[in-house]
């Protein structure tokens, strides 16, 4: 089984991409080390979730276009 197949394991990482990202920019930005920790930790929170559901639901709608007789 691989990656595409899995939205949960998909949505972990792209989550965490996602939140290491916004830890960067928060950090450039000189914001205080608890500051980004939040917003890194706020991210994952509300991206990994939404993103799961995304993935879930596009997977469910690829397979009934291929389970659709043409």
């Amino acid at each position: 089984m691989n990656i595409q197949s899995q939205p949960l394991k998909r949505a972990i990482r792209n989550g965490l991409l996602m939140m290491a990202v916004v830890g960067a920019v928060t950090h450039f930005q000189g914001s205080e080390p608890f500051e980004v920790i939040t917003s890194m930790l706020f991210t994952f929170v509300i991206v990994t979730p939404a993103l799961w559901l995304s993935y879930r639901f596009t997977q469910k709608l690829l397979q009934r276009q291929q389970d659709k007789p043409e």
